[in-house]
């Protein structure tokens, strides 16, 4: 638990998480910054499998903020907003602020939760709190908002070498480059599978 970072890494056998605990930047210069607050990555066996978008360019254009925003990242959006206002090439107006972070370790798994008040803007003013517990067998990720009657997507974004198949509703598996297959469950709330674009590096999509 690096707590002057913010973040943390949480490592059970071949599983590494990775949580976003933290500011978007220093609040002197956060020109860099992404609306991406309690988003996480994860590798499964030395696979990447679940991966934030990426910078692929600099400037002014609509794919620039599509890149910073929240959607492009493993977090929560809610009612369709940024989590902190990233606008233009390398601005950010109101910022999602990280509190009670908190890392644990129990015989069943390897725990790290916070909240933010990016949303507290929209009406009930909202806090998102996400919990991460990562066992021997599963990763758990659980999210709530303080506020009723909004509308909240958790966004999760694969690694393009993984491939996915949705086996019901709520239900599917993950195919990793080794043919290993990681079975999927979001309970009650409905998947829907969608395209998108992943960014290693300036320059590339």
């Amino acid at each position: 638990w690096l707590e002057s970072s913010g973040y943390a890494k949480l490592r059970q056998l071949d599983a590494e998480l990775i949580t976003d605990m933290a500011r978007v930047g220093p609040d002197y210069l956060p020109g860099h910054a992404h609306a991406d607050t309690l988003s996480f990555e994860l590798s499964l066996f030395d696979s990447r499998v679940f991966v934030n978008s990426g910078t692929s360019l600099y400037g002014l254009s609509d794919e620039r903020l599509r890149q910073r925003g929240t959607s492009a990242h493993n977090t929560v959006l809610v009612e369709g907003q940024n989590s902190s206002d990233v606008w233009s090439g390398f601005r950010v107006g109101r910022r999602a602020r990280c509190f009670d972070q908190r890392v644990e370790r129990t015989e069943e798994a390897l725990i790290a939760e916070a909240k933010h008040d990016g949303y507290r803007h929209l009406p009930g003013r909202p806090i998102h709190h996400r919990r991460w517990e990562l066992s021997r067998r599963s990763l758990r990720v659980i999210d709530q908002l303080s506020a009723p009657n909004l509308r909240a997507t958790a966004r999760f974004h694969l690694h393009p070498q993984i491939d996915i198949e949705q086996t019901s509703p709520a239900q599917g598996r993950c195919t990793l480059p080794d043919g290993r297959i990681v079975k999927w469950d979001a309970g009650t709330a409905p998947i829907i599978l969608e395209p998108t674009s992943w960014h290693p590096e300036f320059g590339k999509s």
